[in-house]
């Protein structure tokens, strides 16, 4: 078996492990990979990339069903070509592979192996071919679908997000398990595409959101046809000839597909962590908030080491990662300049604190909250779109601390308000701001600016402004 020696040695060819891999490769380490999969993992290849280009077929799909309310004339429902949506989703993957190669990373410098590695001391690593003394380890495998324990589970055909962008035909009749962002996606995607969708959740939709948000889209997704059981455990699943049925604490619904998509789950089987002295923990690889392990030499980064499970955020992790290895630079992730967005239509998007969050934090009392909806909103006027919020969270002194946005576009608009927030600005600074007119980020301008209305539209100032012009006559 071959030996080698190198700076940095990472497993997972994914987001966070090709950013890591990438940024230790051009500031001079000599850098290792494995990846025994895709190269790209789950964003490129059956994550964000694809469920995008999903979502963007469908959006086209259901705007040429509603174009007579613009006054284009058209069909009531569009032919759905299903294997050209498909191909468009290769096509597009196929774009974007390249700068997640292994040529590239090659040609960047780094030693890429397509093996599947373990750990074999608290400094090596080792595959079949190969055995890698290194210097600093980093492990971003990332995560797969939890599957749930249920009865029948293992006797049906289900989909998770691995699978279902390999359907070679529209599903008549989508049930899917879990009423998450993966969930309410695709619900509203493949109910624009013609199928009949069913969320069955044993919680809430989007439960981890504020209530307004949550009841905005589980309204618009009924709107759009798709069926929404709430408060239902699913206890049994059965299956005859082309039919599935999912028994629940509460109803029997019954579908032609089963999309699983109750959550994620660490991707490391066999990486005999006990062999290096990192352990895990809530599920989670155990790190310090500079995300280091229990051994000092090994780092773990991304879906591995967060729950807050976006390719931004596995981005970041690399980047302090990189910090803290090349750079000894003691930097640590702040999950609270990490923004994200639920592709629906129209997009959520979220940066820092929600108001529960801030007020267990600050204080209800210590807290503003900001609201503008888009109804007076001249851009969202000309496009038709009159459902829309812009949600402002500030301390007493006027710092913004926390920013929701319900609105087409939100994951543009939002970067606007992670500045703000990043930088420890004001509302003051947003009020100040100057947007293109008309656009959809005036609603951030004028959230900010209600902050200061009273003060500004006030008795107090009203009164300072007719004593000026008194004294000038």
């Amino acid at each position: 078996m071959k030996e080698i020696n190198t700076d940095i040695c990472i497993i997972g060819g994914g987001a966070a492990g090709l950013s890591m891999a990438a940024g230790a490769a051009q500031m001079g380490a000599n850098t290792v990979l494995f990846e025994s999969g895709k190269m790209g993992g789950d964003c490129l290849n059956y994550g964000c990339i694809p469920s995008k280009t999903l979502i963007a077929n469908a959006k086209t799909a259901f705007q040429a069903s509603n174009g007579r309310k613009k006054g284009i004339l058209t069909s009531t429902r569009p032919d759905i070509n299903f294997d050209e949506i498909k191909q468009d989703i290769l096509n597009v993957i196929a774009k974007i592979a390249p700068h997640d190669s292994k040529e590239r990373f090659e040609e960047l410098g780094v030693r890429v192996f397509q093996e599947r590695a373990r750990f074999t001391g608290r400094r090596h690593i080792s595959s079949d071919t190969v055995t890698v003394n290194f210097r600093y380890a980093v492990i971003a495998t990332g995560t797969r679908p939890f599957i749930p324990s249920i009865q029948g589970i293992s006797d049906i055909p289900y989909l998770t997000n691995e699978t279902i962008f390999s359907l070679t035909e529209l599903p008549e009749h989508l049930i899917i398990l879990g009423g998450g962002a993966i969930g309410v996606e695709l619900a509203q995607a493949f109910t624009r595409l013609g199928s009949k969708v069913s969320i069955i959740e044993a919680n809430s939709i989007l439960h981890n959101q504020d209530e307004a948000f949550k009841a905005s889209i589980c309204q618009l997704l009924k709107m759009e046809g798709v069926a929404l059981y709430e408060q239902n455990v699913p206890d049994k699943l059965t299956a005859k000839g082309d039919r599935i049925t999912v028994h629940t604490n509460q109803h029997v619904i019954n579908g032609t597909h089963l999309l699983i998509a109750t959550g994620r789950m660490l991707t490391t089987p066999n990486l005999e962590f006990e062999k290096a002295g990192v352990t895990t923990q809530n599920g989670l690889i155990k790190t310090n908030q500079h995300l280091r392990t229990d051994n000092k030499r090994i780092y773990a980064i991304g879906d591995v080491a967060t729950k807050n499970r976006y390719t931004n955020m596995a981005s970041a992790h690399a980047s302090i990662a990189i910090q803290n290895i090349l750079l000894k630079v003691p930097a640590r992730i702040n999950p609270n300049n990490i923004p994200y967005t639920i592709y629906v239509e129209p997009e959520l998007s979220h940066v820092g604190y929600s108001k529960y969050a801030a007020e267990q934090k600050f204080g209800k009392h210590n807290i503003i909250c900001l609201n503008q909806n888009f109804e007076t909103n001249d851009r969202s006027a000309t496009d038709g779109n009159v459902v829309g919020l812009v949600h402002l969270i500030a301390k007493k002194n006027g710092r913004l601390i926390g920013a929701t946005i319900f609105a087409p576009h939100a994951g543009e608009l939002i970067q606007t308000c992670t500045f703000a927030i990043t930088q420890k600005l004001k509302l003051s600074a947003l009020a100040r701001l100057n947007f293109p007119y008309p656009s959809y980020g005036e609603a951030i301008k004028y959230a900010a600016g209600s902050f200061y209305s009273k003060k500004l539209f006030g008795s107090k100032m009203r009164w300072l402004v007719k004593l000026r012009f008194k004294l000038l006559s």
